[in-house]
């Protein structure tokens, strides 16, 4: 696990990013998610940036916006309960106590890897002095090893496709019935994105997928209105985009097979008489 350390002055962009919003100012659908929020009302990037934005004019701080990311192993999965006691932790281990700071903290989904983005005020409720920026580099290896070793995410388990994780009592139905519905498509081989949405959709099942340059990058369903995430399901983006990369070699192969061949032109020969 490790972090990166940015000090702005502005909470609107800041949040808004954060947020999965482009630099256009348009919301990037299944880019983020927003995780956990201390002191602050809103759930909206421009509630929760004004509201920011508000309590530090209170203060003499020109640069109020600390912005952390927090990145996991590829081979690490956090939980959702694992990525916000993580946020917490680095949050009071900085000397921001959850208690005292505004905070906002969003999941992405961009990255092969696990990351999150956690957004403190350095302008603290109490209107105390904000908090410290020196040294954050050196901090934030400490901090980050500390985490590691209290929440042991070096022993966390691989994600094996198909292996479905706990979740919630309340998604339990719908995890089983994607996992054993994307299970079906790909024996029936389904070969692209476009083609499992097709198939599950028959089942009720709502897909929710990001596509870039024809690849499957992000992937999260919903059954009777409750949503669950790809990886929860037994198949992340990644591993799903393989399955069905190797049902459309499959197929191309069994075409190949089944081409007939062109025929062969007989010369005919010509009898000379004499």
């Amino acid at each position: 696990m490790i972090a990166k350390t940015s000090i702005g002055s502005s909470f609107s962009g800041a949040i808004h990013y954060g947020a999965g919003y482009s630099v256009e100012g348009k919301e990037i659908m299944g880019k983020a998610d927003l995780l956990v929020t201390h002191n602050v009302v809103s759930r909206d990037p421009e509630g929760i940036a004004a509201e920011m934005q508000q309590e530090a004019s209170y203060s003499r701080c020109k640069t109020p916006v600390w912005h952390s990311s927090i990145s996991w192993k590829p081979e690490e999965k956090p939980t959702r309960e694992q990525m916000i006691e993580t946020a917490n932790r680095y949050c009071q281990k900085m000397g921001a106590d959850p208690k005292d700071h505004q905070i906002a903290v969003y999941e992405h989904h961009d990255k092969p890897h696990q990351h999150i983005h956690v957004y403190i005020n350095r302008v603290p409720t109490d209107g105390s002095k904000a908090l410290e920026t020196s040294h954050n580099y050196a901090r934030n290896v400490r901090i980050c090893k500390e985490i590691t070793q209290e929440l042991g995410f070096s022993k966390l388990e691989k994600l094996e496709e198909g292996k479905l994780r706990h979740v919630a009592v309340n998604q339990e139905e719908a995890q089983k019935v994607v996992n054993i519905a994307i299970k079906a498509a790909l024996k029936e081989e389904s070969d692209t994105p476009e083609d499992m949405e097709r198939r599950l959709k028959k089942k009720g099942i709502e897909c929710k997928y990001k596509i870039e340059e024809g690849r499957l990058k992000y992937s999260s369903y919903s059954y009777q209105s409750v949503p669950i995430k790809g990886q929860d399901v037994g198949f992340t983006a990644k591993q799903l985009q393989a399955r069905l990369d190797k049902n459309l070699e499959l197929k191309k192969e069994q075409l190949q097979q089944v081409k007939p061949e062109p025929e062969r032109k007989q010369k005919r020969g010509h009898k000379m008489g004499f």
